[in-house]
């Protein structure tokens, strides 16, 4: 469970209150406005008219404003607040420029030709920012970076894949890349006028969506990763002051749902009311996602990849190119940073699903395919279906689904399907699942993308397939006593003990199984040159849960003394080269393959080969998730190691019979299935409705 990120989310919640309270009033001409272009006009309406102040020196210009909106009073002294570096720099009399700092336009100015408009002097996306800083990131635009040429800890330059391309972009540190996504929504909210001369991120001219389709992504991503802090609320305060407008999507972050994501059908209201866009009220709970349900149906599986716990795992089946989910859908291309395509052959497994009381079931999902041969988007981009999936792709049977698929290269717009019917054959089965299959070839390397994945079923008799569908119990892995709930027993890694958190280097010893994780992901198979995450739900300071795939280490001696060698099964893991960033398997054993362990009073581990490797630090990779030893914007890991003695977990009674252990979707523990919703039951994901 990510504290941080629950503290974050209270914070972001208080903070929303007391503001919504105090500004309530300056947004009453957005009420009751349907999301959507017609909201991101009303938006423009309200804000694009403020004061514009001098720029530059001055008590009443830019520098003057900096004294207040970026300043925090430190030791008696007021130090400025600076985005880009960790550079501690000083305020001298108002107005006065800080030496060694530019005033920065986040949204560069040679974006519109540089004309010294409003947008020009717009305090909400000026600050006051270190000058080396400022030189490096250049007019760049915003992007997850691939490979790094310059960072100073904040600010990181380098390449990044934007809209297929590999450019030049900017990465902010993670602490501030809400602040930058929020402020990038105002900048083409409040401009959305203007005729744009550079068009990384943004369309030449265009009121809606002004922004196109990958920038929406990668800021609507920054934006629920990084909530509203109380820097952001002050920040927007202060400006409020000076130039009279204010940031709608630090005062109200759910606009851009309503603005650019999945709620531009329905109507805004700063009450929070749920309204869709005809006016009607949609009903039942008021939930985020805002899934609609057809009448006589229950929802069976939704998947937006929104959240850390996915219900579709990647798997490989040829080459090193899987899934990924950096655009919270899911994506996937054998077109590598180089310009180079590839063969592959990869997955999107769905986590088992249990039909052994519906008679019927639907599926929709959005798609995109993109660049693939013309005469293969049928082969390349399938939707399949199997009863016998136990972990193995080509041990499988599997059936394919016709979803209508067509290639849609001019953009990234999504095409929805027409509601897919699910074959009545595995009506009454179990262990069902669903899966997205992706070809790419050497000669032309497509892209398919899948989101907003849903499937609905109605309960009642029927005439599929009952043959695994009794509730006998006894052939299902360990559950004796009969899981109605269609759960296969998965013991995963707990039969010979738990893992827990590894808070000091001397708590290891060889012999030790070790878990390396990041929040929770953990290290995975083989991807070549790095590892694969996989998933792992974290309870205090234990694992709960373990994904199939993750990567179990058995510590032994390393060649060098007081280091351990990671035994992975098929060889030990070692840094590779002086040249590359990279950790490989190795079949013999030698320095680069010796870890020394060190860990910190937060438990967070420094995970070093010994050899002459120049990036020999074990790290996970936020911006193209994985494990390997990579250098610059990486975040250490952590070690859970497996207790010697097994714990067990202890039988519980859930509302579907008797079952090993249920736990909520943070990881916590639970006696019984007392509500609808999802949890995690013998280690397999379940809806209980």
């Amino acid at each position: 469970m990510n504290t941080r990120r629950i503290f974050a989310a209270v914070l972001m919640l208080q903070l929303f209150v007391a503001t919504l309270f105090a500004q309530a009033e300056y947004y009453t001409k957005i009420d009751g406005t349907k999301g959507g272009a017609a909201l991101k006009t009303a938006l423009y309406e309200l804000i694009k008219d403020h004061k514009q102040i001098s720029y530059g020196k001055g008590t009443n210009s830019t520098w003057g404003a900096f004294y207040t909106t970026d300043a925090v009073i430190e030791n008696g002294q007021r130090r400025v607040l600076d985005m880009y570096s960790n550079e501690k720099r000083y305020f001298g009399d108002k107005g006065s420029a800080v030496s060694g700092m530019n005033i920065e336009h986040s949204v560069a100015k040679s974006w519109w030709g540089g004309t010294t408009n409003n947008a020009y002097c717009d305090l909400h996306h000026l600050n006051p920012s270190d000058q080396n800083a400022n030189s490096r990131k250049s007019n760049y635009p915003l992007g997850e970076l691939t490979s790094i040429s310059w960072d100073n800890g904040v600010t990181f330059v380098g390449k990044a894949n934007i809209d297929g391309s590999s450019l030049n972009a900017y990465e902010p540190c993670d602490e501030y890349k809400g602040d930058f996504a929020r402020v990038f929504m105002y900048m083409f909210t409040c401009y959305q006028d203007l005729t744009w001369e550079y068009t990384w991120m943004n369309y030449e001219k265009s009121t809606y969506p002004t922004l196109k389709p990958w920038a929406v992504k990668l800021l609507m991503k920054w934006h629920k990763q990084d909530p509203v802090s109380e820097k952001e609320v002050n920040r927007n305060n202060a400006v409020y002051a000076v130039q009279g407008n204010r940031n709608p999507y630090v005062d109200y972050p759910q606009l851009a749902d309503y603005v650019w994501g999945d709620s531009i059908n329905y109507t805004f209201h700063l009450n929070g009311d749920v309204e869709d866009g005809t006016g009607g009220s949609t009903g039942g709970d008021d939930d985020d996602t805002m899934v609609e349900v057809p009448e006589g149906y229950y929802l069976k599986l939704f998947e937006n990849f929104e959240q850390d716990e996915l219900s579709f795992t990647p798997m490989n089946v040829a080459g090193e190119f899987p899934w990924f989910f950096e655009y919270q859908c899911g994506e996937v291309t054998s077109y590598d940073d180089d310009g180079v395509a590839h063969d592959a052959e990869s997955w999107l497994v769905s986590v088992p699903l249990d039909f052994t009381k519906d008679n019927n079931a639907r599926l929709t999902f959005d798609y995109v395919v993109r660049y693939c041969a013309t005469d293969k988007v049928k082969d390349y981009n399938q939707l399949l279906i199997s009863r016998d999936f136990t972990g193995s792709i080509t041990d499988a049977t599997w059936e394919v689904i016709d979803f209508g698929v067509e290639q849609n290269s001019l953009d990234w717009t999504k095409t929805t399907t027409d509601e897919i019917p699910i074959p009545a054959s595995y009506m009454g089965d179990k262990s069902i699942v669903i899966a997205f299959k992706y070809i790419g070839t050497a000669a032309q390397a497509g892209t398919f993308e899948v989101d907003n994945i849903k499937l609905v079923a109605a309960e009642g008799e029927n005439d599929g397939n009952t043959e695994n569908g009794g509730n006998e119990g006894g052939d299902d892995g360990d559950d004796e006593g009969g899981n109605t709930g269609g759960t296969e027993g998965n013991d995963g890694n707990f039969t010979s003990g738990s893992f827990t958190l590894v808070t000091d280097e001397a708590q290891l010893t060889v012999g030790d199984s070790i878990v390396i994780a990041y929040e929770n992901f953990a290290m995975g198979a083989s991807a070549g040159n790095y590892r694969y995450k996989t998933d792992i739900m974290v309870s205090g300071n234990k694992i709960t849960y373990l994904a199939d795939d993750v990567q179990v280490v058995l510590l032994e001696e390393g060649v060098v003394e007081g280091t351990f060698a990671f035994n992975v099964g098929d060889g030990y893991l070692a840094a590779k080269s002086s040249s590359d960033n990279h950790v490989t398997t190795s079949e013999t054993l030698d320095e680069n393959g010796s870890w020394k362990i060190t860990i910190d009073s937060d438990a967070l581990a420094t995970v070093k080969s010994q050899g002459d490797k120049t990036r020999n630090t074990l790290q996970y990779n936020t911006s193209a998730p994985r494990f390997s030893c990579y250098t610059g914007s990486q975040k250490p890991v952590t070690i859970y190691a497996k207790s010697p003695v097994a714990t067990g977990i202890s039988e519980v009674k859930g509302e579907s019979g008797n079952v090993k252990g249920i736990y909520d979707l943070t990881g916590r523990k639970v006696e019984s299935v007392t509500a609808p919703g999802i949890y995690i039951i013998d280690g397999v994901k379940v809806l209980v409705k």
